[in-house]
């Protein structure tokens, strides 16, 4: 758009406010891109776990818009992370060598209307890929049992400008963590979550591709060591164990000890259980 009979005073804040706006249609195109990682790879709503999400969310959130583009190459169609090669492209250019390469027509009205057009340019294509992304992955949302209803209820909770709870900040899981105990306690519906202290005093919890984060900090006065898997500790494990299916997996512990995950037959529940493998015979 070509802006006539203002001032240089008023094109150089046109320049300013078309910056930011296309600066800020990025950050939407990332914060879309961090939600196709965090839910496109769950397949089927019993998959998720609030502090899974979490992990995920935090994990996507610390990455940069290529380094997330990479993450969810295999969840999008091809034609699209093609586009978003050119996208991740021009946001670097626009956020770190922009200013440099276009001050020089910062001194002239032809030079500004100039800027304030490829900033449109800009935002029209970080805006639009955004929501590309957008109808990519809401019907993927939907599968996993997340309502419209229950989106609306969160931008309300936006809009009323109360402040949003942070994510935990918690560390990454380790390819290998170090497993010292296993506790469990009873909770009011009756399950009992196990929950496995590493030797530098990080509490996890099973999710389905492995061990993940949990709510929990500390240990609390109910809790009690798990006798059976107190047998097989302290042990080395691969925190996410290869060739996993949702909930089907299995650890393999000190003493030859396998723990074994399995789905459990209601909604939302998994079984667990240790067996010994069978030495070779010579």
């Amino acid at each position: 758009m070509i802006l006539h009979g203002e001032t240089n005073e008023e094109l150089i804040k046109e320049v300013y406010a078309r910056f930011g706006l296309a600066y800020y249609y990025s950050e939407c195109l990332h914060r879309g891109l961090c939600h196709i990682y965090v839910f496109g790879s769950f397949l089927q709503p019993d998959d998720i776990t609030r502090p899974r999400v979490e992990e995920k969310l935090a994990y996507a959130y610390s990455l940069t818009l290529g380094q997330v583009k990479d993450e969810i190459e295999g969840l999008i169609p091809g034609d699209l992370f093609r586009q978003l090669d050119e996208v991740v492209g021009k946001r670097n250019f626009l956020a770190h060598h922009f200013w440099f390469e276009r001050c020089h027509l910062m001194f002239s009205r032809i030079g500004l209307k100039e800027i304030i057009e490829e900033l449109g340019e800009y935002s029209d294509l970080f805006y639009r890929l955004d929501k590309v992304a957008e109808e990519y992955i809401m019907p993927k949302i939907r599968e996993l049992g997340i309502t419209d209803e229950m989106l609306q209820s969160c931008m309300e909770e936006i809009k009323s400008a109360r402040p949003i709870e942070s994510l935990p900040d918690k560390r990454k899981i380790k390819k290998q963590e170090r497993i010292i105990k296993a506790w469990e306690f009873r909770l009011a519906d009756g399950s009992k979550p196990l929950i496995f202290e590493t030797d530098d005093g990080c509490f996890l919890q099973l999710c389905y591709v492995g061990l993940g984060w949990t709510y929990y900090d500390k240990i609390q006065p109910d809790w009690k060591e798990n006798k059976i898997i107190r047998q097989y500790l302290p042990a080395t494990i691969n925190s996410r164990p290869k060739d996993f299916k949702p909930w089907r997996y299995e650890f393999e512990f000190a003493r030859s000890a396998i723990l074994w995950v399995r789905p459990g037959k209601r909604k939302r529940s998994f079984l667990w259980g240790i067996r010994i493998k069978q030495k070779k015979a010579e």
